[in-house]
């Protein structure tokens, strides 16, 4: 089983795409990131970025003899069924894992605090977790300031697989009228548009891709894993041959091409959804906008 791990940040453009407010179309290529990282895994789990240390914080907490410290707070995942897990309390550490003396530090400055302070050791708790799962050989994804800094976006998995598909969408997309609201939408993304006929349906669209592309994630899964023990380079050839037909199984359905997932997108995020959405132009960027509340996650 491949596994991924994400932090919030990288969640959260997906969730604006779904439910709102979503005003910044360069967020469609950060979406991108996302949904391939899901579906080039067979799960995916979230790992909450915990705050610093705040002293100003604390000292309230103590006069208000607060039991325990709020150290993260993160999205409600109901919805987005490809998770594996939900977030519900705190999460067991591998007791195996060793961070480098460079992690230990970027947990100490994002801490804001030493060992023994109660963020600290959620920095570092966090980073243990994040990376026993790239020890296992799976896959992080961290666009928050401390994951990116600590680990970045660690990619277990090759580009590779979505060579094919890249290639048939800047066909695709050279062919489509430059007037569509002057953007392209990324290959997956589009893929997942063209099959939904409402923007809350995009979590089980995206799950259902997955499903579908089992088979060649499972089979770019063996060939990176055959990359770790390579001894020749005619090895290295049969290995990237072996990559591009798994590529080539993930190439686009003629139909999907010409259902023009631009117009797509513009019907799901200006179609009248949960109450008014507001569509202008300011320097030549759509900002679509709808007012929806989200509950949060403490642990």
């Amino acid at each position: 089983m491949s596994m991924a791990v994400c932090d919030p940040e990288a969640f959260y453009p997906l969730r604006n795409l779904v439910a709102g407010p979503f005003n910044d179309l360069r967020q469609l290529t950060e979406i991108e990131r996302f949904v391939r990282t899901i579906v080039l895994h067979d799960e995916i789990s979230m790992e909450l970025t915990p705050w610093p240390y705040d002293p100003d914080v604390a000292e309230l907490e103590e006069e208000q003899n607060a039991r325990s410290a709020i150290v993260a707070i993160g999205p409600t995942l109901k919805g987005y069924d490809f998770f594996t897990e939900k977030l519900s309390g705190k999460k067991p550490v591998t007791p195996n894992v060793t961070l480098s003396s460079p992690l230990i530090e970027a947990a100490r400055k994002f801490s804001n605090a030493e060992e023994g302070n109660v963020y600290y050791k959620a920095h570092i708790e966090f980073l243990k977790r994040i990376v026993s799962v790239l020890q296992k050989g799976g896959s992080a994804l961290l666009v928050g300031s401390f994951g990116n800094a600590s680990i970045g976006a660690s990619k277990q998995f090759s580009e590779e697989m979505f060579k094919n598909l890249d290639k048939d969408w800047q066909e695709f997309a050279l062919e489509a009228n430059e007037g569509e609201l002057g953007l392209v939408v990324p290959p997956v993304l589009s893929i997942i548009l063209t099959r939904c006929a409402k923007r809350e349906a995009i979590p089980a669209v995206i799950g259902a891709l997955r499903d579908e592309w089992a088979d060649a994630r499972a089979k770019v899964w063996v060939q990176l894993s055959r990359l770790k023990t390579v001894n020749t380079i005619a090895e290295t050839q049969e290995i990237r041959q072996e990559l591009e037909a798994a590529s080539r199984l993930l190439s686009f359905a003629p139909h999907e091409i010409d259902t023009r997932p631009i117009r797509v997108l513009w019907n799901l995020v200006a179609g009248g959804l949960t109450g008014a959405l507001i569509a202008t132009t300011s320097g030549g960027c759509p900002k679509i906008g709808a007012a929806i509340g989200f509950p949060e996650v403490f642990i």
